[in-house]
């Protein structure tokens, strides 16, 4: 009977659910200490049919014969402010406030809070994998030798001199791609502060994601020993039915 598969299927749906939560905890721990890196949620949904009845004559394998099982509509990133940690390192950026620095990749235009930048051999500001920092009017920036100076709109002094503007874009529609970057519409933002010296640290609180690694590993435990119940006593079922 059907009947007799919707505890494992529901069951392994919750299973495989907190396998995905573990895996995004666990990426969240491991980024504890990468400047500016925003922690990550899964966002979860109840699948049911309606009314809970089942189709006649459906294959159990077939999910719209189940009742009710989590389904995983999205992760969920959380853009809330890092702490800010000073470095004294000139090149060194972070924003207080909202908006991300624009950076050229190979994939195209890319936005990053992450400012922990250098200059290439060219002079050209890059980050730590090399991609140019963009300014204002999203131009390579070319920074010349000589005493470095950011005010909080973003502006590059040398020696006194005003010689670029970096860019902070405010972003809709966002999405993250990788570790450090987003994409998403942009366009100049507000309300911010650029601080030189300083760098945005990572948003994500260790006591917290431990806490939610242990509850998701007691969680997993418990629907691994249900699954392993549940199949031992359809075993002797099929036993006394033979």
């Amino acid at each position: 009977m059907a009947l007799d598969y919707q505890p494992l299927y529901i069951l392994g749906s919750g299973m495989l659910l907190q396998e995905r939560k573990l895996g995004v905890i666990a990426n969240n721990i491991a980024n504890t200490d990468t400047p500016s890196f925003k922690r990550d949620l899964l966002i979860v949904e109840s699948w049911f049919t309606e009314s809970g009845n089942q189709i006649r004559n459906s294959s159990p394998e077939n999910p719209s014969n189940n009742f009710v099982y989590p389904m995983i509509s999205s992760i969920y990133t959380v853009f809330s402010q890092g702490s800010l940690r000073e470095t004294s390192n000139p090149l060194d950026f972070a924003i207080e406030g909202e908006g991300f620095f624009a950076v050229r990749t190979p994939e195209g235009i890319r936005y990053t809070r992450k400012g922990n930048f250098s200059l290439d051999r060219q002079g050209f500001l890059v980050t730590e994998e090399g991609y140019r920092v963009l300014s204002d009017n999203l131009k390579d920036i070319r920074i010349p030798q000589g005493n470095i100076r950011l005010d909080s709109e973003g502006n590059i002094y040398v020696e006194g001199e005003l010689t670029e503007k970096i860019g902070v874009w405010d972003l809709t529609d966002i999405r993250k791609e990788g570790f450090d970057f987003f994409t998403g519409i942009a366009q100049p933002a507000n309300n911010y502060r650029v601080l030189q010296g300083f760098l945005e640290e990572s948003n994500v609180n260790p006591v917290e994601e431990m806490v939610r690694l242990i509850e998701t590993s007691r969680a997993h435990e418990v629907y691994t020993r249900l699954i392993q119940t549940v199949d031992e006593i359809q075993g002797k079922v099929n036993t006394l039915i033979r």
